[in-house]
């Protein structure tokens, strides 16, 4: 069982308590009015101040716990990281061979570039923002920079398959109860895919 319940309790909890505390004012207001011909008593008034900052305040605690809270995935008490490499499979269209398809958007101010590679006999596709091409002698694009990767491992990668294999990177949240409170636990957080080939040559570009 994972956290995330106690999530969810919390939040249906502080729901309740918020419509709780509206309509209780509502009724109270109603009743001082009855008794007093009057809207506005002091003593009333903090006792609504109170119950309204408590109702503000978990709401917003549950609001920033899931929806605002950025975990730091390169903290490993938050977050699980899991890494699959797989060599990039050559493909061919009118003898031009690459290992990369690159599809540029047309739609919009700021063009996503989808990308289409083969490996382990299947066909994949990822775009730019959840995955980058490095060509030449950088292995980590500088879009993937900010990433945890083990450079070792992807040097090793790089020599084992002729500087052409995709590395897939995927975040989870662990099942700890800061992330079940933010309906978190368990849950990938992140999933990028670098995508290493010898040269631009390699990509195709349509």
């Amino acid at each position: 069982m994972t956290w995330n319940w106690l999530g969810w309790l919390l939040w249906i909890l502080a729901i309740v308590f918020f419509c709780y505390v509206i309509h209780y004012i509502r009724v109270q207001q109603l009743m001082l009015i009855a008794k007093t011909k009057k809207a506005f008593s002091p003593k009333p008034f903090w006792r609504y101040v109170a119950l309204l900052l408590v109702a503000a305040i978990w709401l917003g605690g549950m609001l920033y716990l899931t929806f605002f809270r950025q975990a730091d995935i390169n903290n490993h008490n938050e977050t699980r990281i899991t890494m699959k490499y797989s060599p990039l499979q050559i493909h061919n269209k009118n003898n031009d061979y690459y290992y990369v398809m690159a599809t540029r958007s047309q739609n919009g101010k700021h063009p996503i570039v989808s990308y289409t590679y083969w490996a382990n006999g299947n066909r994949y596709t990822t775009n730019s923002h959840y995955g980058s091409v490095a060509d030449g002698d950088r292995i980590i694009t500088l879009d993937a920079s900010s990433l945890p990767w083990d450079k070792a491992k992807l040097k090793k990668q790089d020599r084992q398959t002729g500087h052409a294999f995709a590395a897939e990177m995927t975040v989870n949240y662990k099942n700890t109860l800061l992330n079940g409170l933010g309906l978190r636990a368990n849950r990938t957080a992140e999933v990028y895919t670098l995508l290493r080939v010898p040269s631009s040559e390699m990509v195709h570009e349509r």
